[in-house]
């Protein structure tokens, strides 16, 4: 189980460790993001935090349906205790949590200032 936290400003967040260049991991507040449909997003200075090498580039429609290419990184993060591979790209702003990474988990949280997230595997 992946555990978080509502803040006062209504966004849920948990906490997920980045392998980072030097293989050891980082740990990284995110947002939870249903309206992403990747696995995570990071802005240019958590990425240069990590020292990871940009990998490829991806044009990809933003919430407002406007298109931009962004680049992007295959990388490790510790899911649930696990080791997964995910997909980072570079977006400007909070980092955030999407869909892909969320997939076949149950969220729970209370909609209220501190109060708990968890992020458990389906079945």
């Amino acid at each position: 189980m992946i555990s978080g936290t509502v803040w006062p400003n209504r966004r849920a967040t948990v906490a997920v460790e980045l392998r980072a260049a030097d293989g050891q991991f980082r740990s990284c507040d995110f947002i939870l993001d249903t309206g992403f449909d990747g696995d995570l997003s990071l802005p240019t200075q958590i990425l240069q935090r990590l020292d990871v090498s940009p990998e490829f580039e991806r044009i990809i429609e933003l919430a407002d349906g406007s298109r931009t290419t962004v680049r992007g990184w295959s990388g490790t993060a510790l899911w649930d205790g696990t080791p997964r591979t995910i997909i980072i790209m570079e977006l400007a702003g909070e980092p955030l949590l999407g869909m892909n990474l969320l997939w076949q988990s149950r969220i729970t949280l209370e909609t209220r200032a501190d109060g708990p997230v968890t992020i458990e595997p389906l079945g």
